[in-house]
């Protein structure tokens, strides 16, 4: 049971962490919080990105982009659009400034992916089996948690 309970609080204490920084104002990237930083990656990796598109794909709301997209748009890290034929719908695309950020924040991913790995392969095939098995069977119930 303590071990249980161990590993219960260590998961609290790694998704408290990861709270604070998804929806805090910390400066991550060039004077950017995370969640403009993670709105020019979906930017960089959607085709005619727009509001709903980039909420969707963040889960967060339409407004909460909206406000993140004139940031980015202030600072010329995107710039706005709109196709031949649609005037109603304005689309998104990186500028110069923004494909760089996009760039260094893959760049941060790839490096904390091999950390991961490093990590991991410290486990045996088995161990590494539970460890799949545990983190699905979280992710799921917080899916039933959120409704998602």
């Amino acid at each position: 049971m303590d071990r249980m309970l161990e590993i219960i609080d260590l998961l609290t204490k790694i998704a408290e962490r990861s709270a604070l920084l998804r929806h805090g104002d910390s400066v991550v990237l060039d004077g950017l919080n995370l969640a403009e930083v993670h709105c020019i990656d979906q930017i960089g990796v959607t085709d005619h990105a727009n509001v709903t598109k980039i909420a969707d794909a963040m889960r967060l709301t339409r407004g909460a982009i909206s406000k993140i997209t004139k940031k980015l748009l202030a600072k010329d890290l995107i710039e706005s659009y709109q196709r031949p034929g649609n005037n109603k719908e304005i689309y998104f695309r990186l500028t110069r400034g923004g494909r760089q950020i996009f760039e260094e924040h893959r760049i941060c991913h790839a490096k904390s992916r091999q950390d991961k790995l490093a990590v991991l392969a410290g486990y045996s095939a088995d161990e590494q089996s539970v460890i799949l098995k545990f983190l699905q069977d979280i992710l799921r119930l917080k899916d039933i948690e959120t409704g998602a």
